[in-house]
């Protein structure tokens, strides 16, 4: 078995189930495993041990797989590596879960501050953390959710949350420290989970919801109105909101008649100044065409030479106001 390659061993025991076969390629490739799964684990050899055993435990399942290879070395170095990363996480989750656990039973068992001296502040010592830690924070204690949620809703590991929760909490502490109030982090964080959100009234909901949804619709039309700051300051009723409504949709309608009149009524004073501008340029036609006859005579009575200057009189003022008319 020691001359035999990867390859025939992996057949031997693919084919015929030959155990010493199996127990051969353990042997040649323990040493390296072992040493890459001791490393990934930071030197933890339980978990050492129990990576390089489900690394061998997945080569005897596959074998069908490898049974064409020469060498196995290369995929037993990726499979230890794979390993390491899937026992690594596990063991983080693990300790998240102590620590929860632990942290629940000192919650338990620690009195709670006094909530009263902490009420008025609480709000500014959230407001001076930096916004990742305030976002932890809230997740965990205003909406009670564990590690694994906040991990998951921030996009990072359940361990990052941990410790962005435990670095809000001291935060917290020195702030409230500063103003007299003293307390430890499981008994700050008992009073953030009993009295940091209240319940809010019952219905409040439903009327919330439909007070931002017919605000919404209502500035997708009117953005010169501040709708929902005028529900916010005035506390209007419903049916006071449906007649401000009702007028803000009608004002424009209104306006937009009014217009359309003006337009209307403009229109038909341009038509009569084209009805007259025409009448003149057929008139200014006919002088023009008069003048132009008297021109060519050689002489005129004096009776028909000053009506010639009398038309080039009127000729000219019906170009200066067809000028104007124009412009």
């Amino acid at each position: 078995m020691t001359t035999a390659s990867d390859r025939e061993l992996l057949q031997a025991w693919r084919e015929h189930g030959e155990e010493p076969a199996f127990a051969a390629l353990v042997r040649r490739h323990l040493d390296v495993v072992h040493a890459v799964a001791l490393r990934g684990c930071g030197g933890d050899a339980p978990l050492a041990q129990d990576v390089t055993q489900r690394v061998f435990v997945d080569l005897a399942r596959k074998a069908g797989a490898l049974a064409a290879r020469e060498s196995i070395a290369g995929w037993l170095y990726l499979a230890a590596r794979n390993a390491v990363a899937m026992a690594v996480r596990s063991e983080q989750r693990r300790r998240v879960r102590e620590h929860t656990a632990q942290t629940m039973q000192q919650l338990d068992s620690e009195p709670a501050p006094d909530w009263e001296p902490l009420r008025p502040i609480l709000d500014e010592a959230l407001h001076q953390l930096k916004e990742a830690e305030r976002e932890a924070v809230l997740l965990r204690f205003y909406h009670r959710q564990d590690l694994r949620t906040v991990g998951e809703a921030l996009g990072i590991s359940d361990e990052a949350a941990r410790k962005r929760v435990d670095r809000g909490l001291d935060k917290l502490r020195d702030f409230l420290s500063a103003r007299g109030l003293s307390t430890s982090a499981t008994a700050l964080a008992a009073a953030l989970s009993g009295q940091a959100a209240t319940v809010a009234p019952a219905g409040l909901a439903a009327t919330v919801t439909g007070a931002a949804v017919t605000a919404a619709a209502a500035a997708s039309s009117l953005t010169a109105i501040p709708l929902v700051h005028l529900m916010a300051t005035t506390k209007l009723k419903l049916t006071a909101i449906g007649t401000l409504l009702a007028a803000t949709v009608a004002t424009p309608l209104l306006i937009q008649q009014h217009r359309l009149a003006q337009l209307r009524e403009e229109n038909r004073r341009l038509a009569g100044q084209n009805e007259e501008l025409t009448v003149l340029q057929i008139e200014n036609q006919r002088l023009s065409n008069r003048v132009a006859q008297a021109a060519t005579a050689s002489r005129l009575p004096d009776d028909q030479f000053r009506e010639l200057l009398r038309l080039r009189g009127e000729v000219g003022a019906l170009r200066t106001q067809n000028r104007d008319l124009l412009a």
